[in-house]
């Protein structure tokens, strides 16, 4: 079997993506993406009729802790935490991701949420997709730098 050339190597694709986030970060610093997160959560709410104050967001810019969850994004209605992680991830990504928990949150509200029903391919999974995407085009053509 060939080795790989050095360039097409599992250490050099990390040190690729390390250059990307931190030109990512000197592009948009994390004020500035919190500042936008936070303006996308007011929006999101604001469409999904949310009351913000009954909520419990959590960003996370833990590198480690996407890998521990096997996920970008939680709600857990036991605790009431709605937690995103924002490390090495761009910011419309993120944005999609909270999105899409926004929606688990409106959907528990709505008394949707039950053990299960946030599996793959469940009717409550694809609308909180659905809906999220719907929730993305509006913000993004309004602020088209979350696609930067």
């Amino acid at each position: 079997m060939k080795a790989f050339h050095p360039y097409g190597s599992k250490e050099r694709l990390f040190e690729m993506v390390n250059r990307v986030n931190r030109l990512n970060e000197e592009l948009l610093p994390r004020e500035k993406k919190n500042e936008i997160i936070q303006q996308f959560i007011e929006f999101s709410c604001d469409y999904l009729g949310i009351d913000m104050n009954d909520l419990n967001i959590e960003i996370s810019y833990d590198p480690t802790e996407a890998a521990k969850m096997a996920s970008f994004g939680k709600n857990t209605p036991e605790t009431g935490v709605n937690r995103v992680v924002a490390a090495n991830r761009n910011l419309a990504d993120v944005l999609r991701t909270l999105a899409h928990e926004l929606v688990h949150e409106k959907q528990k509200q709505e008394g949707k949420l039950h053990v299960g029903a946030g599996d793959d391919g469940t009717e409550i999974e694809n609308e909180a997709n659905a809906v999220a995407a719907v929730i993305m085009r509006r913000f993004g053509k309004a602020n088209p730098i979350i696609f930067e």
